[in-house]
């Protein structure tokens, strides 16, 4: 992905990164049900959360920026980052499932 060599050039010099909208318009929300009951599992945040804390856990990241449309969304976001913890281990290898999902899906990223 070319994102991962941004932030890992990033990284290297030093330059804060800055992320928006990792909730992607929504698709972390709204997965296939195989994909959802995999977060759903893990108890401890909703599936948007998952993609902020993603986001944010990476080296020199400097801001997450996520788009909302109301109240619960601002809530939800607020309280994954609040007091930031990033992925554990359990965590990551959740969300290498989800995405091993989406990449079986065969989507084309523009439309999907």
């Amino acid at each position: 992905m070319e994102s991962r060599k941004v932030v890992e050039v990033c990284g290297k010099t030093g330059k804060p990164v800055i992320v928006m909208e990792p909730i992607k318009g929504g698709s972390p929300v709204n997965l296939p049900a195989e994909a959802d009951k995999i977060l759903r599992s893990l108890n401890s945040g909703s599936n948007a959360s998952y993609a902020l804390r993603f986001a944010a856990s990476f080296p020199n990241m400097a801001m997450v920026l996520s788009g909302m449309n109301n109240m619960a969304q601002m809530e939800d976001n607020l309280s994954a980052i609040r007091d930031f913890v990033p992925l554990n281990e359990g965590e990551k290898q959740a969300i290498r499932q989800v995405c091993d999902i989406f990449h079986s899906l065969g989507l084309i990223p523009c439309t999907s």
